[in-house]
Parts: C-alpha cells; structure tokens; sequence
C-alpha cells in the first residue's frame, strides 16, 4: 500500500481509482485507508470510460435539442440557427470530448447523433432527401472538431512542463496486468491515430513547435519537417 499526505487533500471526501493493479490500496498519513471506487465524476465528466461519459453527454444534448424546439421550428435565418446550436447542444454534447478516445464505431455514432441533432435544430428531415453535405456546409463533422480540439490540448500540454498533465501524456504502464479480450484505446494510441505517426518522439517534437502544429491541426496525417 502507499500513504498519502492528509494536509494535501481532505480524507473523508479523496477516493481513488486503479487500473491494472492487483488489490490497490491507499491510506492517509493517518493510517485511514482511502475508498476506492470504480468511477467518479470530475469537472462534469465521467473518468471510467470514453463510452459512459459519451452516453451521458449524448443524453444531456438531445435533452436541451428539445428544449429548443420551439426555435427549431421559427423562420430563423440558418446561420443564426446553427450558431445557437454550436454554442448550446454542441457545447454539451462535446463538453470535455478533448480527453475521448475513440474507436470507429464510437465516431460514426458520434456523427450521426450530431447529424440527426443538426437536422432537427435546421427543420430538415430525412424524408427531405437533403443530403449531409448540404446539411453540414460549413459546420465540421463532431468527430473532426473532438480531433482538432484533442490535438490542441496535447499540444498545449506538452509544451507545458510545469503541468502535472505535460508528464502524464506519453505514460503508459510498465506493471499491472490487462484483462482478456481486445485491450482498450489509450490515450497515446489516440494521438498516433490522429496524427497519422507511430513515433511519440516524432509527435513530440512536432507539438515542441507551436505554430507548425497549429498549422498542421486542419490536416488529417501530420507529416515530420
């Protein structure tokens, strides 16, 4: 077990959680162990997993899409509709999204709650035969907005070595043990993904660089100077 400092944190309310190791546990300086638990709520969103926290936002985000009904359904300028809908059903259902991993299947059900939502705040149905490219016009696809806002913050916290975040980045376990089955999508893996590179001291040097990543955030595969 490992001790923590109670003047670092108040010992009725700090709970932990573990990944990939046997029987953890944590106790204050006090010798009170601390609770663990299986998830737990931070700054709004769901720490277990990608899928639960994007289940919830998409639940919270058709909520306040039907809240607005009764501005959907006004003659409203488009532009003016779709900027309400950015800043409110957007804002919620990608709210913390910078932090997901995502497999495919996530983004496709991502984008196509995103689409269905648009076409609702827009008066646009499906049996309008409107295709999603004149639908969209110049609204991103959710999944490409999460990837660009990924991007930004990995980069940002890179940069920044006085953030706890800047040395947890590149981190992958070397203990502990993974479960049976297809392993999960980590973070690192994520930013392979999204950066179309497999070497991390590539990626690396590149977010070292702050304009030349932010240049290369529109385009799908980053490339080496």
């Amino acid at each position: 077990s490992s001790g923590i400092n109670a003047e670092y944190g108040n010992e009725g309310k700090t709970k932990f959680m573990a990944t990939g190791i046997e029987e953890p546990s944590l106790v204050c300086s006090s010798g009170k162990p601390l609770e663990q638990v299986d998830d737990f709520v931070y700054l709004g969103a769901h720490l277990k997993s990608t899928e639960k926290d994007f289940n919830i936002r998409k639940a919270k985000a058709w909520a306040a899409c039907h809240r607005l009904k009764g501005i959907w359904k006004t003659d409203l300028r488009r532009n003016i509709k779709v900027n309400l809908f950015r800043t409110t059903v957007e804002a919620i259902l990608l709210y913390g999204a910078e932090t997901w991993t995502l497999t495919s299947t996530m983004e496709k059900q991502l984008d196509g709650c995103y689409s269905r939502m648009l076409r609702m705040a827009l008066g646009i149905s499906w049996w309008d035969k409107v295709s999603n490219e004149k639908v969209f016009q110049n609204v991103p696809r959710a999944s490409e907005t999460v990837r660009t806002r990924r991007l930004r913050l990995a980069g940002h916290v890179q940069r920044h070595e006085e953030l706890t975040a800047h040395q947890l980045l590149f981190w992958e376990p070397d203990r502990g043990s993974r479960g049976r089955g297809r392993p999960k999508k980590t973070y690192i893996n994520q930013l392979r993904e999204d950066t179309g590179l497999s070497d991390d001291g590539e990626i690396m040097r590149l977010m070292e660089d702050r304009e030349l990543w932010r240049t290369q955030l529109t385009t799908r595969t980053l490339k080496p100077p």
